[in-house]
C-alpha cells in the first residue's frame, strides 16, 4: 500500500515541499511482517502553503489558498511521475481548518466550525465532478469540538478517526450526519499524527511535522499496538493511499523484487587475510595553517603527552615528548621517543600501547593578536602489537588552523572538579546543537562534516571568531613569540560517562544482523578544544584499553539496522600555558577516555536507527560496491576501519566523531535467510565489500 510523506516547509526549495512515496508491505499486519520502505526515485514537489491529502487509488489532492483543488495521480508503478496532474477544480472553500477523504467523499471542516461533505463522481481516476452534499454537519453537533481540535483526522470507508491527546476516537458517517463517538485506543503518548491504509489497522507517528518521528502500528481485535517501531526518522506529514480491504503480506516476498536483478553482481567473497603492518606509525606528524588554510610556517611546535592527567582534579604539568618548528608548508613531525617517561609509559600500557599527545603552536599577528593552534593525535611504539599499529595508521590526521586566543574562555566553565560536580549544567548542555543531534532517533548526519565551530550550550555559532574588533584575522601572517611556549599545566575540571557509537549492522528482508565489540576498545574518537570563544574539533585520540567483557548484538532482524554504543569516560580539562614571557593563556579540552560502565548502567546501548540506508537505497549505490550473500550463509567485515560517524557522541554539549578498527573481536556481520526467490544483496558505503567499505548495507 502506498504511503506518502509531505516534507516539512521549505524542504523542497524556497517555495516548495517535497513529497516522497513509501510502500507499506504489510498494511494488514501493521508492518510486523514487512517494512515501510521508501520507494526508489519516487519524489515530487508541492507548493509550500497548500494542504495535501489522499483519496485512494493513487489519487493525491492539493487544495490551494485561492480556491482550487488539484487532483494528481501517482503513476510511478507504470514508470510515470509521482504527481501527474489530471484535473483542477474550482471549489468554494479556502484554507479549511481540516480536510480529509475516504475516496468517494471529501470532508471539509469549514471556518464556521461545521463539516461540509463533497462527493467525487470518479474516485478511481479523479477526473469526475466535485458536488456538495446538501447536509452540513453543524458546529453545534457533539462531535465537532473533538474533530476541530484534533491533532489529526482521517477516514476509512464510512469511519472517521480523530487523534487527540493520545486518544483515537471513531465516528460512523451516514447521510444525515455522524454517529456517536467510540474510543478505539488510548494512552498513545507522544502521537501527533495518524493514518490508516485500510480497515482494521492504523498507524501513529510521534513528534511534529518538522521533526523525525517514530511510527507505531495498531490492529483491531480490539485495537492494540502490534509494532512499536515500524519506522524511525520520517520527517513530514504522513498520509496513506487508503483501500477498502487489505490482504496479508507474503513473508517470502522481497520488497521491490519485481525490479530485475543484476546478473553481474558477484557473490560476497571470503575475507582475505590482509597482513597487518609490521612497522607502524611511531612518528607524530601534522600540519598547522592560518585561518584561511594557508600554511603556518616557522612556528615552534610543542608536543606533550595527554593521557597522564589525574581524574581527581589535581593539576599536572604535561610531559614533553619533543619540539620542532613548522616547515614552509606548515607541516611538522616528531618521532615518538624510544624511552618514554614512566607515567607516559604506564598510560600507554593501559591504552593498549597507544600514546596520545597534543601539539601546540602559538604566535601573534603584527597587530598583536594572540593566535594558537592545537592538534590531538596518536602514535604507536615500535614494539606495539601489529593490530595497534594498524589502528593508529588508520587514524585520520587533518590540518589544524590557528585561531584567536583569549585569556579566559567564558563563564560556562567550572573552576574545579568539585565545582563541576555540584554545578547543574546538564540542562544547559542539552540545549546545544550537538546534544540535539545526539538525541535524535535516526542517524541523518552520517559522515557529513561537523560544523567548524560549536557552542556547548546553544545552536551553531553564526559569528566568525576570526573577526576581532571588526578586523578579520584569518589571513594575517603569524610570527612566533620570542622564547616559545612553556609546558602546559593541565587539570580535569569535569568528567562524565557518555555512550559513544562504535558500530552498526544491517539486515533487510529475511537476513539477520550482528555487531560484535568484544574484549577491548578499538576506536578512534575526536577531541575538541576551545582557545577562544568557540569549541572546535582538534584531532582525535586512539582508544585501545581493555574492556574485559563482550558487548554488541546478534541475529537481529529482519528489517533491522541499529548502531551500537559503549560507555566511555570523557573529561573536560583546563590547560594553562605561557608564550614569549606573556601572561597565562587558557584552553579547554574535551577528551575521550577509557571504557567505564556506570554504576547500575548498561555495558552497551542500542544507538540510532539506520534502516533508511537499506532496501531501495541499493538501486542508487555504485555497482562496483555491490555483492550478494548466498542463501543460508553469512558475510562479515573484520579488518580495516569502519566509516566515521560524525555525531558519534555529544560530550559536554559538543558533538564529536568516531570510528572503529575492525578485527577478530570487532565485526559487522549479516546472515542470509534461506529464501531463494531473490538474492540477498549487500553493498559497501565507501568501497566494494572485499575492499575498505567502512560499513555495508543490506537489501
Amino acid at each position: 500500500m502506498a504511503t506518502y510523506v509531505v516534507g516539512p516547509v521549505g524542504s523542497g526549495g524556497m517555495l516548495k515541499r517535497s513529497i516522497r512515496k513509501y510502500v507499506d508491505w504489510d498494511p494488514q499486519g501493521g508492518g510486523t511482517a514487512a517494512p515501510l520502505t521508501e520507494s526508489p526515485n519516487a519524489v515530487g514537489e508541492i507548493p509550500m502553503f497548500s494542504k495535501v491529502f489522499t483519496a485512494g487509488n493513487g489519487l493525491i489532492y492539493e487544495t490551494t489558498n485561492d480556491g482550487k483543488l488539484n487532483v494528481y495521480k501517482d503513476q510511478t508503478d507504470s514508470g510515470g511521475p509521482l504527481l501527474k496532474l489530471v484535473k483542477t477544480h474550482a471549489v468554494p472553500w479556502k484554507r479549511p481548518k481540516q480536510i480529509w477523504s475516504n475516496g468517494p467523499l471529501i470532508h471539509v471542516l469549514n471556518n464556521q466550525g461545521g463539516i461540509d461533505r463533497y462527493s467525487q463522481s470518479d474516485p478511481v481516476n479523479g477526473t469526475g465532478t466535485i458536488t456538495k452534499i446538501h447536509i452540513t454537519i453543524p458546529p453545534t453537533a457533539e462531535t465537532i469540538n473533538e474533530i476541530s481540535s484534533a491533532d489529526d483526522v482521517w477516514s476509512v470507508g464510512n469511519s472517521i478517526y480523530a487523534l487527540k491527546n493520545g486518544t483515537v476516537r471513531q465516528w460512523r458517517s451516514y447521510s444525515a450526519g455522524l454517529m456517536a463517538v467510540k474510543v478505539v485506543a488510548t494512552g498513545l503518548t507522544g502521537a501527533l499524527q495518524g493514518w490508516s491504509p485500510g480497515p482494521g489497522t492504523f498507524y501513529t507517528m510521534s513528534n511534529d511535522e518538522e521533526s523525525e518521528g517514530v511510527v507505531k502500528s495498531y490492529t483491531e481485535s480490539p485495537f492494540i499496538q502490534v509494532n512499536d517501531e515500524v519506522r524511525t526518522g520520517i520527517s513530514g506529514h504522513v498520509m496513506a493511499d487508503v483501500a477498502s480491504c487489505l490482504a496479508p503480506a507474503d513473508p517470502s516476498a522481497k520488497p521491490f523484487s519485481s525490479i530485475p536483478e543484476d546478473p553481474d553482481v558477484p557473490a560476497a567473497p571470503a575475507e582475505s587475510a590482509e597482513p597487518l603492518p609490521s612497522t607502524g606509525p611511531s612518528v607524530f606528524s601534522g600540519k598547522f595553517t592560518l585561518g584561511n588554510g594557508a600554511p603556518a610556517s616557522g612556528l615552534p611546535v610543542l608536543l606533550e603527552a595527554t593521557d597522564v592527567v589525574p581524574e581527581n582534579g589535581s593539576a599536572i604539568t604535561l610531559p614533553t615528548l619533543g619540539q620542532t618548528v613548522t616547515a614552509a608548508d606548515g607541516t611538522w613531525s616528531i618521532p615518538l621517543p624510544s624511552a618514554l617517561p614512566g607515567n607516559v609509559e604506564q598510560a600507554a600500557a593501559e591504552n593498549g600501547g597507544v600514546v596520545n599527545a597534543v601539539a601546540t603552536v602559538a604566535g601573534q599577528t603584527s597587530s598583536g593578536i594572540q593566535m594558537t593552534g592545537v592538534s590531538h593525535l596518536s602514535a604507536a611504539p615500535v614494539a606495539a602489537a601489529p593490530e595497534v599499529k594498524a589502528q593508529v595508521a588508520d587514524a585520520e590526521v587533518v590540518p589544524a588552523a590557528l585561531q584567536p586566543t583569549s585569556s579566559s574562555s567564558g563563564s560556562d566553565e567550572p573552576t574545579s572538579l568539585a565545582d563541576s560536580t555540584a554545578n547543574p549544567r546538564d540542562a544547559q548542555y542539552a540545549q546545544s546543537w550537538g546534544s540535539k543531534l545526539d538525541a535524535s532517533l535516526a542517524d541523518r548526519n552520517g559522515d557529513s562534516p561537523l560544523p567548524k565551530w560549536q557552542s556547548a550550550t546553544g545552536d551553531i555559532p553564526t559569528e566568525d571568531p576570526y573577526v576581532i574588533n571588526g578586523v578579520n584575522t584569518a589571513s594575517m601572517p603569524i610570527e612566533a613569540k620570542d622564547g616559545g611556549c612553556d609546558r602546559t599545566k593541565s587539570e580535569v575540571i569535569d568528567k562524565k560517562i557518555y555512550y559513544t557509537t562504535v558500530g552498526e549492522a544491517h539486515a533487510f528482508w529475511d537476513a539477520k544482523a550482528s555487531f560484535d565489540y568484544d574484549n577491548k576498545v578499538s576506536s578512534t574518537v575526536e577531541t575538541a578544544a576551545k582557545v577562544g570563544s568557540k569549541w572546535t574539533v582538534t584531532g582525535s585520540v586512539t582508544l585501545g584499553s581493555a574492556i574485559g567483557s563482550s558487548t554488541g548484538y546478534t541475529n537481529k532482524g529482519s528489517y533491522y539496522a541499529k548502531q551500537w554504543k559503549i560507555p566511555l569516560l570523557y573529561t573536560k580539562i583546563k590547560e594553562t600555558w605561557r608564550c614569549g614571557g606573556g601572561g597565562p593563556m587558557l584552553r579547554y579540552v574535551i577528551k575521550p577516555g577509557k571504557y567505564t560502565v556506570p554504576a547500575g548502567g548498561a555495558t552497551g546501548k542500542y544507538g540510532k536507527d539506520v534502516r533508511h540506508l537499506d532496501g531501495s537505497k541499493f538501486f542508487d549505490s555504485p555497482k562496483k560496491h555491490r555483492a550478494y550473500v548466498p542463501a543460508g550463509s553469512y558475510f562479515q567485515i573484520s579488518r580495516n576501519k569502519s566509516v566515521k560517524w560524525s555525531g558519534a557522541v555529544s560530550a559536554f554539549g559538543v558533538s564529536l566523531g568516531g570510528s572503529t578498527s575492525y578485527d577478530k573481536d570487532h565485526r559487522q556481520r549479516i546472515t542470509a535467510g534461506n529464501a531463494k526467490n531473490a538474492k540477498h544483496y549487500i553493498w559497501g558505503a565507501k568501497d566494494n565489500v572485499s575492499g575498505k567499505p567502512g560499513v555495508f548495507y543490506s537489501y
